[in-house]
């Protein structure tokens, strides 16, 4: 069945047809465009970017441990303790699933999202049990708790696995909480198979193969697995002629056509990619992202407080600010930045570097030269942002949301990382807080966004589904343009034409210059 596009205002319904026409697509469309236009033209506007904006250029989603990982992981001298850690981990998620399960009247996990992944003998027991009616199934729906009742506790081990979720970063959370207590608590971990060599170069082979997975300007359009589904020739085609970041290009531009007399809108990702980065300089955008310096860049989070203006006339007393900017914070850090000793002057150690620097290195085995590579919140995760420069990177995040009218855009995010949702669900405290979701699944697949749905507040505004939950649509057709010419654009269109003209005539002066000879 085809997944119905939504978009929901509180608990008021906009789409009335199961799919959009193009009698009606435009209908809506334009509606929805003028909608959103009032929360652009707020004084805080905000966008936060998850893993659905960058799917299209070739991303893979880390909620869970991807294949190419595995892949890389089970092919070198750490697959024993991985699998050994992977199952210790399971088995810790095991133990809590049991404990909530006392402790809370409703299921751990939606089990309708579960049945699927039955197998083997624990699938036939649950079928006859169902049939006998010991299980029961109502409007389709089977209680997790009435199963657990009537099943042994082998196969309630089963069913509490089906509800672990080996997510990337959590695990990576998991890694390095044991490498922290191995090297400030010697011999307290006692294992044959754990050891800390071992356990650092596990770390390691998963962080590079997370790397490549990342480095998306390496994806060729032929590679993109993304490219290679049913119904994306048309995206490809596009991306082509326009260039590999156009919706990023195209969601900044519309973005960046607000009044100039409001403040600085800020970007907020999840991405370890750097498409917004080579979006940006495509578009010759000034972006402030906490990094100043030239040859060494290193992290100042006082830069944010900086602003771009042109030299004001003396005489007048008037400066006006320079109009292609923005506010960009990675909350899980980056590809290209790297963590070395702190310094005086680098009290955070952290250095943001060219992009195919870090790839050599890495090519080359030279990891080490470069410092701890691609940082992100991990280790005691809530302990290890507040003492890290990703304490300054949330607390902003934080901020925001909390400043009078704010607006936060949500997109292409899953709500899975705890940290961020708990500073979300504080702003909606704030009585003039705006959240908007955009995300194709939306609360089909997400816990989080179904209980957000569900609470019908006017200020959460969800769309969802294969268009209206589409980044790709969203940057190119739902954005509002503010109605203001985008004369940047032509200026790019004059000068693309100048310059081809200028290759194709000198290409002519070469042949004639070969037809005299």
């Amino acid at each position: 069945m085809e997944k119905k596009n939504s978009f929901l205002v509180g608990s008021e319904e906009w789409i009335e047809e199961d799919n959009l026409c193009e009698e009606n697509r435009k209908k809506y469309f334009d509606k929805i465009k003028l909608f959103l236009k009032k929360y652009l033209l707020l004084d805080n506007v905000n966008f936060l970017f998850g893993t659905g904006s960058s799917l299209h250029l070739g991303a893979e989603s880390i909620q869970g441990i991807p294949k190419q990982i595995e892949a890389d992981v089970n092919s070198s001298v750490y697959n024993d303790i991985f699998l050994h850690l992977k199952g210790k981990y399971e088995e810790k998620k095991v133990s809590e699933i049991k404990e909530i399960l006392k402790q809370e009247e409703k299921d751990f996990f939606i089990w309708e999202n579960k049945r699927n992944s039955l197998t083997g003998k624990l699938k036939e027991e649950i079928n006859k049990k169902i049939a006998d009616k010991k299980i029961k199934v109502t409007n389709d729906k089977i209680s997790l708790k009435n199963i657990l009742n009537e099943v042994t506790e082998e196969e309630k081990e089963e069913i509490y696995k089906l509800g672990v979720e080996v997510k990337l970063e959590d695990f990576l959370n998991y890694l390095f909480a044991i490498k922290y207590l191995m090297e400030k608590s010697e011999g307290l971990i006692v294992d044959e198979i754990l050891k800390y060599e071992k356990l650092e170069g596990l770390i390691l082979t998963i962080k590079r193969s997370l790397f490549k997975l990342c480095d998306i300007d390496k994806i060729k359009l032929d590679d993109n697995i993304f490219l290679k589904k049913e119904d994306t020739e048309e995206i490809k085609k596009i991306m082509e002629d326009e260039g590999k970041y156009t919706y990023h290009k195209s969601f900044l531009t519309s973005l960046l056509q607000r009044p100039l007399n409001l403040r600085r809108a800020n970007i907020f990702t999840l991405n370890y990619d750097l498409a917004f980065e080579y979006a940006c300089d495509e578009l010759a955008i000034q972006y402030i992202n906490g990094f100043v310096g030239f040859n060494e860049r290193n992290f100042r989070p006082e830069v944010y407080n900086y602003d771009f203006f042109y030299p004001g006339d003396t005489t007048e007393g008037k400066v006006r600010r320079i109009e292609r900017v923005i506010k960009y914070y990675k909350l899980h850090g980056s590809l290209n930045w790297v963590h070395k000793k702190e310094s005086k002057n680098n009290p955070y150690g952290l250095y943001e570097i060219p992009i195919d620097l870090v790839r050599l290195k890495l090519e080359l085995n030279k990891s080490k030269e470069l410092g701890d590579i691609m940082i992100y919140p991990t280790s005691s995760k809530k302990e290890y942002t507040l003492n890290f420069p990703y304490s300054e990177l949330f607390r902003k995040f934080a901020d925001r949301l909390q400043q009078p009218e704010a607006v936060l855009f949500v997109v292409g995010y899953s709500f899975y990382d705890e940290h961020i949702n708990d500073i979300i669900y504080q702003a909606l405290a704030n009585p003039s807080f705006t959240l908007i979701i955009i995300d194709y699944y939306g609360s089909e697949n997400s816990d989080e966004i179904l209980r957000l749905e569900n609470l019908r507040d006017p200020r959460i505004i969800i769309s969802q589904g294969p268009e209206l939950g589409d980044f790709k649509i969203f940057a190119k057709e739902l954005l509002p343009t503010m109605e203001q010419e985008d004369t940047r654009r032509k200026v790019m269109a004059s000068l693309e034409a100048l310059f081809s003209n200028e290759k194709n005539q000198g290409d002519e002066e070469c042949l004639v210059g070969k037809s005299e000879e």
